[in-house]
C-alpha cells in the first residue's frame, strides 16, 4: 500500500534532530579571535575596478559606527589594455583607529548593494575590492590583512 506518502518515525526524527543541532553547536557563540566587543577593525584599502567591456559607474557607500562617512560615485571606463581600477581615499585609512565599518557596494543605477560588515568576520584589518565582471555583475573581494594594514608590532 504505497500512497506516495513518507511517514517519519519518532525515533528517525529525534535522531535527525540530535545531529542538526550537534552540527550548529558552537555557531551561536562569541567569536574568540575578535577581541573587540564593538566589532571594531580597520580597512587597508577599498578599491573599484571594472573588467567589462563596457563603461560603468560604481557607487561606494561606508558607514563607520553606524555614522554615513564617505558615498561617492566613479566613472570607470570599459576594459582595454588595462583594467580600470579606483583607490578609493576616505576616512578609513588612518588603521590606529579602528571603527565597525558597513561598506556598500553598486553599479549605475541597480538596486541592489554588495554588503561588507567588519561584524561578519573576526580580523583587525580587511582590504576591499569591488569587480564589475564581463556580464556587468558585481563581486566583492575580500582580503584578510594586506600590506596596508601593516604589521602588528610586540609590546614590550
Amino acid at each position: 500500500m504505497d500512497s506516495g506518502v513518507l511517514t517519519l518515525s519518532r525515533r528517525r526524527l529525534l535522531a535527525a534532530s540530535t545531529a542538526g543541532v550537534a552540527a550548529l553547536a558552537g555557531c551561536g557563540g562569541t567569536n574568540a579571535q575578535n577581541s573587540d566587543s564593538n566589532d571594531a577593525a580597520s580597512l587597508g584599502y577599498v578599491r573599484v575596478v571594472n573588467r567589462d567591456d563596457t563603461a560603468h559607474t560604481a557607487h561606494v557607500l561606508v558607514e563607520r559606527d553606524d555614522e554615513v562617512v564617505f558615498w561617492s560615485s566613479y566613472d570607470l571606463p570599459a576594459v582595454g589594455d588595462d583594467t580600470p581600477t579606483v583607490t578609493v581615499e576616505g576616512p578609513w585609512a588612518d588603521a590606529s583607529t579602528p571603527a565597525a565599518y558597513e561598506v556598500y557596494f553598486r553599479i549605475d543605477e541597480q538596486n541592489d548593494w554588495k554588503t561588507f560588515s567588519t561584524a561578519d568576520s573576526d580580523l583587525d584589518c580587511y582590504g576591499l575590492e569591488a569587480r564589475v565582471n564581463d556580464d556587468a555583475g558585481l563581486g566583492l573581494w575580500v582580503e584578510h590583512q594586506p600590506d596596508e594594514c601593516g604589521t602588528p608590532t610586540a609590546t614590550e
